[in-house]
C-alpha cells in the first residue's frame, strides 16, 4: 500500500465514524486502527516485494537462457565457417592436384611411347594448364597458411582486447586467405577450358613424327 492510499484509508474511515455519530476518537481505538492498518500495508508491502523478486529471478532465467543459446549458436556457427574453409581447400588443392597430376601421366605416356617430342606443340598447349593447375593449388596452398595465421591472430586479439591493430591484420589475412581461395578455384577452370582447346581443337602446326626423327 503506498502512502497516499493509507492517507485516504485513514481519511474514509474518519469520515465513516463521523457519519455514525461519533464526535471523538479514543486513544486506543486509534492505535488498534493504526496497528491493522499497518500490518495490512506490510503484508501488500511483502507480497509486492515476493512478487517482483520473483519477476527478477525469473527475467534473470530467460536471461542467462538467452544468453547461453546464442553462445552455443556462435559457437557452432565459428564451427561451420572453419569447417567450410577447410574443405574448400582441401577441394581446391586435390582437383588442382588431380588435374595437374593427370596432364603429366599423359605427357609422359606420349613421351615414352615416342608419340611426341618435348616441345611438341600440343604438350606445350598442355603445358599451359598444367602450370594453371599448379597456380591453382600454389594459390589453395597459400591461402591455407594465411588462414591460420588469420586465425592465431583472431586469438592474440581476443586475448587482449587492447591490441586493436591485431584484429585488422587478421581480418586482411582472412580476406587475403578467402581471395586466394576462390583464384583457385578459378584457376582449375581456367586451366582445364586451356586443356580442353588443347585436344579438341586442331594444331596449327603439324605433330613431328618423332619415329622418323629417331630413325634420322
Amino acid at each position: 500500500m503506498k502512502a497516499s492510499e493509507a492517507i485516504q484509508q485513514i481519511q474514509t474511515d474518519v469520515a465513516g465514524a463521523k457519519a455514525d455519530g461519533a464526535q471523538q476518537i479514543v486513544i486506543a481505538n486509534l492505535e488498534a486502527y493504526l496497528a491493522t492498518a499497518l500490518q495490512k500495508a506490510q503484508a501488500e508491502e511483502s507480497a509486492a516485494s515476493a512478487e517482483q523478486i520473483a519477476q527478477v529471478e525469473h527475467n534473470l532465467e530467460v536471461w542467462k537462457a538467452r544468453l547461453a543459446a546464442n553462445t552455443n549458436h556462435s559457437i557452432e556457427m565459428f564451427k561451420s565457417v572453419v569447417e567450410a574453409g577447410q574443405t574448400a581447400l582441401r577441394s581446391a588443392i586435390v582437383i588442382n592436384g588431380g588435374a595437374a597430376a593427370a596432364l603429366l601421366a599423359f605427357a609422359g605416356n606420349a613421351i615414352t611411347k615416342g608419340q611426341s617430342l618435348a616441345g611438341d606443340p600440343l604438350l606445350s598447349k598442355i603445358g599451359l594448364g598444367l602450370a594453371w593447375f599448379v597456380a591453382g593449388m600454389g594459390c589453395a596452398g597459400m591461402a591455407t597458411g594465411l588462414r591460420y595465421l588469420a586465425q592465431f591472430a583472431y586469438s592474440v586479439c581476443h586475448a587482449n582486447q587492447q591490441r586493436r591493430g591485431v584484429k585488422a591484420t587478421a581480418n586482411t589475412l582472412n580476406w587475403t586467405s578467402i581471395v586466394l581461395g576462390a583464384v583457385s578455384f578459378a584457376t582449375f577452370f581456367v586451366g582445364g577450358y586451356s586443356t580442353y582447346l588443347a585436344i579438341a581443337k586442331p594444331n596449327d602446326t603439324p605433330i613431328a613424327n618423332v619415329a622418323s626423327q629417331q630413325k634420322r
